[in-house]
């Protein structure tokens, strides 16, 4: 099972949340306090102090910041305090920005959503001849979720390159035929970041940068085996199950995979990745037409098995919104609690 994965939560699940947190809202004994916009700073203060809470909060409410503010100490890799500019792993959120990219070369004129695979790939087998970069992009295409092979020693870090990666998604069976169901695939969004490189000339990577992070001004993004210019002191320390290098951070992986490029393999801070849609979303980079797929309200959770987690959502005006990274494991109950009571916030005021 691949470590790396998101999470979306669809409107119907929004407006089915309330129910969902009913069973922590009115804690008992041991249960997450209910966390509330007035009560939060002073609720998560304690929480840092009782349970180990550690991680980044922010949260705006009709336009304003209500709170931003960082948990933690001993959280980094050098055993400092976390700190609002602090470094993590950020899961499967590089799906975005493949989507952006994609967005963007279709903005230029590069290419059309409706275009088939075979316009990029050879050899593509007779079963998938109908998919296209839409189906890619939507969970239509019916490729199964990941590309990993039993003998692969790690489903997320072990190194295969680009060619090996189109050969293996390529070679699935598929779920369903092209169009006719819907399922989410990570290993959709990897064949979207090699019709990037194909049709760019530039590496994944360069293309980001050059047309995301450096006029959005991100500087602390960047692919696993990176230092990036940094230092392990800015880098959380991640908190497991599953722990890789010493220390236990994204730096220490090796270089990012094609078993995950374009749906993970990438670490960011909260200042980034607000910059990262902020920029997207003001912006003429992906021109009106498609600037209004990052508009539509949404509730995203990403994370890995090494400990680090993201958790957002956004109203429909982007004047409500929330992000969450945390560097605790995967399956903490006070991140999902936490994370959903912010959620909540967001998508009722």
């Amino acid at each position: 099972m691949n470590s790396t994965g998101r999470i979306s939560i669809g409107i119907f699940s929004l407006l089915c949340m309330a129910v969902a947190m009913t069973s922590w809202a009115n804690p008992g004994e041991g249960a997450t306090p209910r966390i509330t916009a007035s009560n939060m700073a002073t609720v998560l203060e304690s929480l840092e102090q009782e349970s180990g809470f550690s991680g980044v909060v922010f949260l705006q409410l009709d336009g304003s910041v209500i709170h931003e503010a960082a948990y933690g100490s001993a959280g980094t890799a050098t055993g400092g305090p976390i700190q609002l500019d602090t470094i993590f792993g950020i899961g499967s959120r590089p799906i975005d920005f493949t989507s952006a990219a994609i967005y963007r070369l279709a903005h230029l004129g590069e290419l059309k959503l409706d275009d088939y695979i075979t316009d990029y790939f050879e050899d593509v087998p007779d079963d998938k001849l109908d998919v296209t970069l839409r189906h890619l992009m939507t969970g239509r295409s019916g490729l199964p979720d990941f590309h990993g092979l039993p003998t692969d020693p790690d489903q997320d870090l072990t190194w295969i390159d680009r060619y090996s990666a189109e050969r293996r998604i390529l070679s699935q069976q598929l779920l369903f035929a092209p169009g006719e169901g819907e399922a989410h695939s990570h290993s959709a969004f990897g064949l979207l970041a090699s019709v990037i490189e194909r049709v760019s000339g530039e590496t994944y990577l360069e293309f980001l940068t050059n047309h995301f992070f450096a006029p959005a001004g991100m500087t602390r993004s960047g692919e696993y085996g990176s230092w990036g210019g940094h230092d392990r002191a800015d880098f959380a320390l991640g908190g497991g199950p599953s722990v890789v290098g010493e220390p236990n951070i994204p730096p220490n992986w090796g270089k990012t995979s094609w078993l995950i490029k374009g749906s993970g393999g990438m670490y960011s801070t909260l200042g980034d990745l607000r910059k990262f849609y902020a920029f997207i979303r003001a912006s003429d980079v992906l021109g009106p037409e498609y600037t209004q797929a990052f508009n539509a309200p949404s509730v995203n959770m990403d994370g890995s098995e090494r400990g680090f987690e993201l958790f957002s959502a956004r109203d429909e005006d982007g004047s409500d919104q929330m992000f969450l990274l945390v560097n605790m494991e995967s399956q903490s109950n006070l991140f999902v609690n936490v994370g959903e009571a912010l959620a909540d916030i967001v998508m009722k005021n």
